[in-house]
């Protein structure tokens, strides 16, 4: 652990560029670390001595339950050409143009101005290499156990961070989730989506950083402080208080996507699943606790001795006898007077905890009863709604990191350059409810049938993977069989 030092006025000085990131962004970190103790199951501020101290960690689970039903069973992603939009009026410099008399000098809005991205773009072909592509390193990188990992940070953290990069001694592009403690962003003040500046702090063990890098000066240290500083232009790497690297940036992008957990208004950081269950849990945990010792009490309730100086010599038990002076009085300790009503506050802090979290009681298994789907679905009906809430910034950002593949791609030359330009990205999210498959194969046939679905659409909303694929599959299967063409409300 480093230690920061402090100047003798009491205030905290930084010694690297490391701690000076973090000492700007200290309520931030130290937010996330509270969050994430309570994660772990560290609950109680002071210990209760000489009582019970339970801890029954629904923050875990209800973290853990929203993860699954968020990206537990994974996502697909489909890729389609931007059609061009409508020609802008007086486009072409007439007098309706809205272009300035500056920029209709420059040419802007002309026909000899740059193509645009839905004129580059391949169509559908590009469209397929791109989502095999986008396929190919979800595949390669495990992104199922990585967006696991990601989710994971923003409902505990309240924020998760993803960086593409090149790795050029594998020859591979990388997704990994960063820990959000060492991630230091910059962003626009009218624009919260576009970052300007990002430090990413970290450490790594000296054999590793001097492998990768020169002789790191101090010795005794056992970790090396590693700090990137990313822009749009520029890259600049300090290791150990050095600099060893510094250029333009070798992908012209900042390549990080962050996923801010449900952010609240006008804020870049997002807000964790714990910020309103933590007092709801405490407060369980305590009256829980209250309500083990009361049971113990009576179970083994203390003796109480009267006019017995050496009481500690006499054994309490089963079939002892004692021998006590005349005057002597022994008696078991009882509750007076009538019990509190511990198991009602219980179940009001339980119900609270439930609609705050909008998890359910049904989340956890307990329904008490059989239920169709359709009772099932509206008993999860908060879940569901605070998932679809999420969903929507999780799109943006996975949509965000499609894109950022694209590009690394491009400039690593796995891609002839501009080769993905106008494509769009498309989340496709499976189902949160279990679902009757045979009925979803008829519907989706009985639309293909009434000319209302493509084929491939019937597919994609199925959960194939590559529809195109599949399709060409298909055709060349009956071509190899000597099958007739497909009726028309076949798949």
């Amino acid at each position: 652990m480093t230690v920061i030092p402090f100047s003798p006025f009491g205030r905290p000085v930084a010694r690297t560029r490391a701690q000076a990131l973090a000492l700007d962004d200290a309520a931030r970190l130290r937010r996330y670390r509270d969050c994430l103790a309570f994660y772990e199951g560290q609950h109680y501020l002071t210990p209760r001595r000489g009582r019970t101290s339970l801890v029954a960690n629904y923050a875990r689970t209800i973290v853990d339950k929203g993860v699954s039903f968020l990206i537990g069973r994974g996502v697909g992603f489909a890729v389609e050409a931007s059609s061009p939009p409508p020609p802008l009026p007086g486009g072409d410099g007439s007098p309706s143009s809205p272009l300035s008399p500056g920029a209709k000098a420059r040419g802007e809005g002309s026909r000899s101005s740059p193509l645009s991205p839905w004129e580059r773009a391949g169509g559908e072909g590009n469209a397929a290499a791109a989502e095999a592509l986008l396929y190919a390193v979800y595949d390669d990188n495990d992104l199922d156990v990585v967006d696991l990992a990601c989710a994971t940070n923003a409902g505990v953290l309240g924020d998760g961070v993803y960086k593409v990069f090149w790795d050029a001694a594998a020859r591979r592009i990388r997704v990994v989730s960063v820990d959000p403690l060492g991630f230091f962003a910059r962003w626009r003040a009218d624009d919260l989506a576009t970052l300007q500046r990002v430090d990413l702090a970290y450490c790594l063990a000296r054999e590793d950083a001097e492998a990768l890098y020169a002789p790191i000066p101090h010795p005794l240290s056992p970790d090396v402080e590693v700090v990137e500083t990313w822009t749009a232009a520029a890259f600049r790497l300090e290791v150990g208080g050095r600099v060893v690297r510094q250029g333009p940036n070798p992908y012209g992008v900042i390549p990080f996507v962050h996923v801010p957990n449900l952010p609240g208004p006008n804020e870049f950081w997002g807000r964790s699943d714990l910020a309103d269950v933590i007092p709801l849990n405490r407060e369980l945990n305590e009256r829980l606790s209250d309500q083990a010792d009361v049971i113990r009490y009576h179970a083994d309730p203390p003796v109480v001795f009267r006019g017995v100086e050496d009481h500690d010599a006499i054994a309490v038990g089963p079939g002892s006898v004692w021998d006590l002076p005349r005057d002597a009085d022994v008696k078991l300790l009882e509750w007076q007077g009538q019990s509190v009503a511990v198991q009602d506050h219980i179940n009001q802090v339980l119900r609270a905890l439930y609609e705050t979290a909008e998890t359910p009681r049904t989340a956890f298994g307990d329904s008490g009863r059989l239920l169709s789907g359709v009772a099932l679905e509206t008993e999860l009906r908060p879940l569901i709604q605070k998932t679809l809430r999420k969903r929507v910034v999780w799109a943006a950002a996975l949509r965000r990191r499609a894109r950022l593949i694209w590009q690394v791609a491009e400039r690593v030359g796995l891609a002839a350059p501009g080769a993905f330009a106008g494509l769009r990205p498309r989340v496709v999210w499976p189902s949160m409810m279990p679902q009757d498959d045979a009925q979803e194969v008829r519907n989706n046939v009985a639309l293909v049938a009434a000319g209302l679905r493509s084929r491939q659409t019937a597919l994609d909303a199925l959960g194939t993977e590559s529809p195109e694929i599949e399709l060409a599959r298909l055709q060349a299967e009956r071509q190899a069989l000597g099958a007739a063409p497909p009726t028309t409300g076949a798949l």
